[in-house]
């Protein structure tokens, strides 16, 4: 294989093929030939998927699905050492930095997290991050390569043009030893919703009240067409809402057309996950309310007398 080759993997597949579409914008003698990594328990379509965001191959690893981050990182590694890329780019969701770290460990490679974004110069990669939670950003050049770049859901590229004749590769390998036994398995409620697709959100901050109150803001959701979401507190602390709500620096990144921000104070690890978005309202009743710094349009008041009038106007 080419040492110019770039492999791309994420468990999430949407995610994978947008690293796909990014190796692909680099320049062509950056990256030749895009490989993609299957692991055990892929989609059966998920080869076509990949195809069609421009993967010139698609290797799918047999094998026992495992959700452990170290037998994750083994699989890849067999592939991985196989193809001798000069870069690999993963999805930098919360189980692609666990397995990213663990997988350069094991092939002793440089890698940067949380990267928005590569380019090429004279003087080789650079991936830029955010920095000092989303204050800064940092440009930062690899010393060495092959190198490893995990990249946040919602960086995307240009379509590429599919493969007429995608390589389709079969490969077996035997998964290390796990480092811990799992005793149970407890579902989570919910885990259905994409909130980072949305384009119509509705956050609420702790400036509810209590969780029975969480219907005012379904109501106002529903009348917009759009998804609920919510700050830190909520999910990670009170456990109103499940993590798949949660926006901010450790939660979920959006980029909606409409974003409604009601009784959120706006730390800057919510501002974060949500300064990207096109239109941004805010509700506060503190006229002082860093978030009113970020939108397009305020509203100061009682959430409980704002909320149920913005319901009502938007249903007549």
């Amino acid at each position: 294989m080419s040492e110019a080759d770039v492999v791309c993997y994420s468990e999430e597949i949407g995610l994978a093929a947008d690293l796909v579409r990014i190796a692909r914008a680099l320049p062509a003698e950056m990256a030749p030939k895009v490989h993609a990594v299957l692991l055990p328990g892929a989609a059966a379509d998920a080869d076509d998927r990949l195809g069609a965001a421009g993967a010139h191959a698609v290797h799918r690893v047999a094998g026992t699905e495992s959700a452990d981050p170290h037998v994750v990182a083994g699989l890849l590694r067999g592939v991985v050492a196989a193809l001798e890329p000069s870069l690999l780019l993963f999805g930098s969701t919360k189980r692609g930095r666990e397995v990213a770290g663990r997988l350069a460990g094991l092939l002793d490679l440089p890698a940067l997290t949380g990267v928005t974004g590569l380019r090429v110069t004279a003087e080789g990669v650079r991936a830029e991050r955010e920095t000092l939670s989303g204050n800064a950003v940092a440009v930062e050049r690899f010393a060495r390569r092959p190198a490893l770049v995990a990249v946040l859901p919602g960086t995307t590229a240009a379509a590429a043009l599919p493969v007429t004749a995608v390589e389709r590769r079969e490969h077996t390998a035997a998964p290390p030893k796990a480092l811990s036994e799992r005793i149970e398995v407890r579902p989570k409620a919910g885990g259905q919703l994409e909130i980072e697709k949305a384009d119509r959100i509705v956050t609420i901050g702790r400036g509810l009240k209590k969780k029975e109150d969480l219907a005012l803001i379904e109501a106002l959701a529903r009348s917009l067409g759009a998804e609920v979401g919510c700050t830190r507190p909520l999910a990670a602390e009170a456990g109103w809402l499940s993590d798949d709500h949660w926006i901010g620096l450790t939660g979920h990144r959006v980029h909606p057309k409409l974003y409604v921000a009601v009784g959120v104070s706006g730390a800057v690890q919510h501002l974060v996950g949500m300064r990207t978005s096109k239109v941004v309202v805010a509700v506060n009743k503190d006229a002082n309310a860093p978030i009113f710094a970020q939108a397009d349009y305020r509203i100061v008041g009682d959430l409980y007398q704002i909320v149920p009038a913005l319901t009502k106007a938007l249903a007549g």
